[in-house]
This record gives structure tokens, sequence and C-alpha cells, in this order.
């Protein structure tokens, strides 16, 4: 089952997600979900969660 989340981020942030998103063809919300995956796979986070399953 798929979660919603909420972000504040700054104008300046916002603005760049947004340029970046419009140049790569996506929406600005799919942009951040796949920037914060990647991190939390950088992080190994997810690698973690599920060496623990």
């Amino acid at each position: 089952m798929n979660k919603q989340i909420r972000i504040t981020v700054s104008d300046e942030i916002d603005h760049l997600l947004e340029r970046v998103a419009k140049k790569l063809g996506k929406k600005k919300s799919m942009l951040a979900r796949e920037l914060m995956e990647q991190k939390m796979y950088d992080l190994q986070i997810i690698q973690k969660g599920l060496e623990d399953l």
C-alpha cells in the first residue's frame, strides 16, 4: 500500500525541483521521491532494512 507524506522545503529548493523536473519531463513530486529514495540507498538505509527482514 502506498503512503503519502508531506515535506516542507525552501522556496529555492522548490524552484530548483520545478526546473529540474520540467527539464526531465517529470512531476516535481516524483523527482523529490526519487531523490529521497536515492539518498536512502546511498546511506545504506534501504539495504539495512532489507537485511533485517
